[in-house]
């Protein structure tokens, strides 16, 4: 049977956040490829359409516009990707975005909620929402992507740094 690491995914419903674009989408296509039916949240719309387009027809593939750092809409989506596949096997948090690459001091504070709201929030937001979900499957799994910056400092990455330290910690 195909593997996720050690996630067997062929037949497996994995929500994949972030896969508009770059590493989301590289991960849905590939769990799709694999037999996974995906839910595909991200924020881009358009983003997500054009996944959509490159796992062609027929993928197991439903498309969820979601802000991740959005407490009331990652909580909604679990019923959500339920209603639409019956269950949920697991979680894939990819979804963040970077700061601008300035020192703290000069970072305005929207910014800085900005990134910790969707790096490390939203990964909190979407594993407790689906906690309760995952457990009562068998061979469940959340995987939280974090970063180089969450080990090592990056000059003009404060912010995102500390986001995926967060995330490393949390998970």
């Amino acid at each position: 049977m195909p593997q996720y690491g050690h996630m067997r995914v062929n037949g497996k419903v994995i929500v994949v956040t972030g896969a508009g674009s770059g590493m989301g989408r590289e991960l849905t296509l590939l769990l799709l490829a694999r037999g996974a039916k995906v839910a595909a949240a991200d924020l881009n719309m358009a983003g997500l359409q054009e996944t959509a387009s490159l796992a062609g027809q027929g993928a197991q593939l439903e498309l969820f516009e979601l802000d991740v750092s959005n407490q009331a809409a990652a909580e909604a989506l679990p019923q959500q990707v339920i209603d639409r596949f019956g269950a949920v096997d697991g979680i894939i948090n990819n979804a963040g975005i970077i700061q601008p690459m300035v020192p703290v001091a000069d970072l305005d504070y929207g910014v800085i909620q900005k990134v910790l709201n969707v790096n490390f929030y939203g990964v909190l937001y979407l594993t407790k929402a689906f906690l309760p979900h995952l457990k009562a499957r068998p061979e469940a799994h959340i995987v939280n992507t974090s970063s180089m910056g969450g080990f090592l400092p990056v000059p003009g990455q404060t912010i995102y740094g500390a986001s995926k330290a967060a995330v490393k910690l949390f998970t």
